[in-house]
């Protein structure tokens, strides 16, 4: 609704920076980050026809595709969008900036961070792979469809009902069963109250200090507690249900039954977020512990790993393997199976590096010494000496420089050498366990912070109208 009261319909042009169209695009533009989806999140091409996008039937629209300018997109049937950006805004040389139309064709699709730039029109079928753009039509392939996530086969319906839907429901009940007991506590208490006979009684009750006491830590369970408690519940189901993930062999066909479809796409509902079900931001999300969860998980680990930021979701973790020293930049996707659901092993060898918004495709192997610099994509099956690889051109990473002698030895990271001998640095650094004491503590108070505005309210309404409500003019006026 704000979109269509703010700027209406978008209009392709050109546009004053800082004008009136600029600050229109950027409230509905800010509107639609903070805001998000809602209840549409698992219908995003109706989230995105309500918005006034054209999209024909059969779409699908992964939930990190990131869509703008929606009334100048054009998507034909059988489109299927992964992590991708589809754009018609652009800035240009002389202090404006343009929107344009975007025509997708029908049985298109589009790789993992991949760019639809305004103005650009794909034919029919076309396939642009991961780390590309509408600029490099003449790198699309038929062949980039088994990288496009969206288009795996999902399993039957009556799998889903009958043995996901309750798994994940157990987990749901599970993660709030510490707020649960803290109501139940709180309606323990000599100073509860069952019901109310008027507004005063209400406030009263409400703004007591007990009772804030318990508003302040059913916040603080639910960001702490509960996030533990859901990744304890996945990790024992991974385990126990879903089992281990086991590489396709070579020459052989996938195995493609209801239950192979079912494992990934549970072990993905169970940990939705590459956080680790919001966990990797309690512990601190580079560190030691986050080795520890993911070796739970399967990931096969070395030591002194530095992991991102922006974590990993790993939809099969038994076939991926990294090894000691691994240093990782944000925003990088380690893919294990293609569309047709055919597993293989990405190993990454003990000292080699990936930076920022890589995507690694099945089979990979980085060894010792190699180096994926910033928007590196690797080839599937391919591997990588060591050396330092960037960019795509033809679908693939180049390779920079070559290494020197003796880079084919793992060498300790600044990070190894911080924690692993942290009594023998020069400087002062702080053990792990503070780390996360650090995290859970600022998280804590961020909870109570959020909610000073609420508690201070009821506190000076208490103040004001604790001798007798009706006495008080604006009271009266109010009932």
């Amino acid at each position: 609704a704000a979109k269509w009261c703010i700027i209406g319909r978008y209009v392709e042009g050109r546009y004053p920076i800082f004008g009136k169209e600029y600050l229109k695009w950027w409230m509905v533009s800010q509107l639609q980050e903070f805001l998000g989806a809602g209840v549409l999140e698992n219908n995003l091409s109706l989230y995105y026809r309500l918005l006034g996008a054209k999209i024909a039937s059969g779409v699908k629209i992964s939930k990190d595709t990131r869509l703008s300018e929606f009334d100048l997109l054009h998507i034909g049937s059988d489109v299927a969008l992964d992590n991708a950006t589809v754009r018609p805004f652009a800035m240009d040389t002389r202090g404006c900036f343009t929107l344009r139309k975007i025509q997708i064709g029908e049985n298109s699709c589009v790789g993992a961070k991949s760019v639809i730039a305004g103005g650009a029109t794909l034919p029919d079928g076309t396939c642009i792979g991961p780390l590309s753009s509408s600029h490099e039509l003449c790198d699309a392939k038929p062949e980039h469809r088994r990288h496009c996530r969206p288009l795996r086969a999902s399993p039957p319906l009556w799998l889903k009902v009958l043995c996901g839907w309750p798994i994940l429901l157990l987990q749901r009940v599970l993660t709030l069963a510490p707020v649960v007991l803290l109501m139940v506590q709180m309606a323990s208490t000599e100073w509860y109250v069952d019901s109310f006979t008027s507004i005063q009684d209400g406030v009263e009750y409400i703004a007591t200090p007990e009772r804030m006491g318990y508003l302040f830590a059913f916040i603080i369970f639910h960001r702490t507690v509960c996030p533990c408690l859901a990744l304890a519940y996945a990790i024992v189901v991974k385990r126990c249900v879903i089992g281990v993930f086991q590489p396709t062999a070579g020459g052989e066909e996938p195995h493609v039954s209801s239950w192979q479809l079912f494992r990934p796409w549970l072990l993905g509902r169970l940990i939705p977020d590459p956080h680790l079900c919001g966990v990797a931001k309690i512990l601190g999300r580079h560190y030691e512990a986050i080795s520890a969860l993911y070796r739970l998980l399967g990931v096969k680990v070395g030591r002194y790993v530095y992991w991102p930021g922006s974590g990993f979701n790993f939809t099969e973790p038994d076939l991926v393997e990294v090894g000691d020293y691994v240093v990782f930049g944000s925003r990088s996707l380690i893919l294990t199976s293609d569309a047709h659901h055919r597993r293989r092993v990405v190993t990454l060898e003990a000292g080699s590096n990936v930076s920022d918004r890589c995507v690694v495709l099945p089979g990979t192997r980085v060894k010792t010494g190699a180096v994926l610099g910033s928007g590196a994509l690797t080839k599937e099956g391919a591997i990588y000496e060591p050396g330092t690889y960037v960019g795509s051109r033809g679908n693939e990473c180049m390779q920079l420089k070559k290494a020197g002698a003796g880079a084919s030895e793992p060498k300790e990271t600044s990070y190894a050498r911080a924690f692993g001998r942290r009594r023998e640095a020069t400087y002062t650094v702080l053990p792990e366990w503070f780390h996360i004491a650090w995290s859970t503590a600022s998280i804590c108070w961020a909870c109570i912070i959020s909610k000073l505005p609420l508690v201070s309210g009821l506190m000076l309404a208490h103040l004001c109208f604790s001798d007798d409500w009706q006495a008080h003019s604006v009271a009266s006026a109010l009932l």
